[in-house]
C-alpha cells in the first residue's frame, strides 16, 4: 500500500456555487454537517443565508462560494463575506475568507491553494482572520499572503468568579496600574444620552465617514451594521447610540452569553468621535455591568480604542484571533500592509460567533 505522501495528486475541480440547483446544496451541507458537525455553526442554514445571501454589498444573486471536488464528491469549500473598506479617503472593494474547510486527508494535497487561487482571483484584496493552526500553516506558506498578527485583546473583570484563573491574576498584576481603574466606575458626560436603537440609521454612517481618517476598516454603514448586529439569526446584540443634542457621537454594540460557567459580555463595536470616545465606551461597560457579566471582553486593532478601554480598566490578555490579506492590485500592498492604520473588530470577517 502506498503511503499518503505516496499517492498521485488527485484530479481537482473548482466549481462555483449554484444555490438554485437543490441537489448541490444538499451535497454541500452534508459536506457541511461531516466535517463540521450537524449541530455547528457552520451547519445552520439560517447562518449561511444569512451571511452568504443576504450580506449588502454582494452586488449579485450567486453568493460567492467555491467548491473543491473530485468527481461528483465534495472535498471542500471557501466563501466569501464582500465588504466596502474605508480607505485613505476612498472606497475600496474588498472580502474576507469565509467557512474554508477541506476534508483532512486533502489539506496538504494541493486542495488549499486551488480554492484560495479562486477566491483571491475574486477581488482585489482578500482578508482573512481567526484561522486555526492548520490553516494558518498553509495561509504563512502560500505565496503573496501576508501576517500582519493578532488582534489584541481585552478585558475587564467585573466579579470575584472571573478571577479564578492563576493567568487572569498574573495578567492584572504586570497591568496593575491599568487593572486598578475598574476599581473606579465612570459615568458618561451628563450632556450625552445613551440610547438603545432597534436599528442604526445614517447618522451613524455619518459619523464614521467623520471620524475614520487615515484609518483603513469596514466601512461601518448603517446598512452593513443593521445586516450584521440586528439579521443576524443567532446571536441577540443590544445597539447603542450615543447623542449630545441631535448629534450621534458614537456607536455600540454588544451581547452577553453564558460560557464555561460564567456569565460574558462582549463589546463587539466601539466608534465615536474622539472627545467622546472613552464616555461612550464607558456607556457601553455601564450598560453590560447593568445585565450582571462577570467580565467584558473587546477584540479590536485600533490604538485609540486600546487606550479608552485601558482608561477604563481593561487589560491585554493574550489573543489567537491572526489577521493575514493578499492584495491581487500590487499597488495596494504598501498601504495595507501597514498594520497601524487597520481598524478590526470581532464584528469583522465570522468572529462574532457562540463560542
Amino acid at each position: 500500500m502506498a503511503l499518503p505522501s505516496e499517492r498521485p495528486a488527485p484530479v481537482y475541480t473548482i466549481r462555483p456555487f449554484r444555490p438554485a440547483d437543490r441537489a448541490e446544496r444538499e451535497e454541500l451541507f452534508r459536506f457541511i454537517a461531516a466535517r463540521w458537525g450537524a449541530a455547528s455553526w457552520h451547519a445552520d442554514r439560517t447562518r449561511w443565508e444569512w451571511q452568504f445571501l443576504r450580506v449588502p454589498p454582494n452586488g449579485g444573486p450567486e453568493p460567492p462560494l467555491w467548491v473543491l471536488t473530485r468527481g461528483d464528491e465534495i472535498l471542500g469549500e471557501v466563501g466569501a463575506i464582500p465588504v466596502r473598506l474605508s480607505m485613505a479617503g476612498r472606497e475600496q472593494a474588498a472580502a474576507w475568507a469565509a467557512d474554508l474547510m477541506i476534508d483532512p486527508e486533502y489539506w496538504n494535497r494541493g486542495g488549499f491553494p486551488l480554492l484560495m487561487r479562486e477566491f483571491s482571483r475574486a477581488y482585489p484584496l482578500g482578508l482573512v482572520l481567526g484561522m486555526n493552526a492548520k490553516a494558518y500553516g498553509l495561509f504563512k506558506r502560500s505565496r503573496g499572503w501576508t501576517d500582519l498578527g493578532v488582534i489584541p485583546r481585552l478585558e475587564r473583570y467585573c466579579s470575584w468568579r472571573a478571577l479564578a484563573s492563576p493567568r487572569t491574576l498574573l495578567a492584572l498584576a504586570r497591568q496593575a496600574g491599568t487593572a486598578v481603574r475598574a476599581l473606579r466606575p465612570r459615568r458618561p458626560a451628563r450632556d450625552l444620552v445613551v440610547r438603545p436603537v432597534a436599528r442604526f440609521d445614517e447618522r451613524a454612517t455619518a459619523l464614521w465617514d467623520r471620524i475614520v481618517g487615515g484609518r483603513i476598516g469596514v466601512r461601518r454603514a448603517a446598512p452593513w451594521l443593521n445586516w450584521k448586529y440586528e439579521a443576524q439569526p443567532l446571536l441577540v446584540h443590544e445597539r447603542l447610540q450615543v447623542e449630545r443634542g441631535e448629534a450621534v457621537v458614537g456607536c455600540a454594540v454588544l451581547r452577553v452569553e453564558e460560557h464555561g460557567g460564567e456569565r460574558r459580555g462582549y463589546l463587539i463595536e466601539c466608534f465615536a468621535e474622539p472627545a467622546a470616545l472613552v464616555d461612550v465606551a464607558a456607556a457601553a461597560v455601564a450598560r453590560l455591568r447593568a445585565q450582571r457579566v462577570d467580565r467584558i471582553t473587546c477584540d479590536v486593532l485600533d490604538s485609540d480604542t486600546e487606550a479608552a478601554l485601558g482608561a477604563l480598566g481593561f487589560v491585554r490578555r493574550r489573543s489567537g484571533m491572526k489577521f493575514m490579506l493578499y492584495a491581487a492590485d500590487k499597488t495596494l500592498a504598501p498601504l495595507v500592509t501597514d498594520r497601524p492604520r487597520w481598524y478590526i473588530t470581532r464584528g469583522d470577517a465570522d468572529q462574532d460567533r457562540p463560542r
